[in-house]
């Protein structure tokens, strides 16, 4: 079980790099001009768009914290006699 969380995490860090690189780029590459005709019809999803993130998250990080039943990984009988 370890494992499968420890690829999660790995995925989730390689996605939010990816997200935070695309961010630079348009940040860089695009004129202040353009993002403020963008920006008006933002403002008003902004709430919205801000309480769906952090829904997600919240649900993620919940599933990442969630106590697990331990995992016995070798095939011995159990020795209960």
């Amino acid at each position: 079980m370890a494992e499968e969380k420890g690829s999660n995490l790995m995925r989730l860090a390689i996605g939010a790099g990816i997200l935070a690189a695309g961010a630079v780029a348009l940040a860089v590459f695009v004129p202040k001009s353009r993002w403020q005709k963008i920006g008006a019809p933002i403002k008003t999803a902004g709430l919205p768009l801000i309480a769906a993130v952090t829904a997600w998250a919240t649900g993620m990080w919940a599933d990442m914290t969630a106590p697990t039943p331990p995992a016995f990984d070798d095939m011995r009988p159990f020795d209960e006699f």
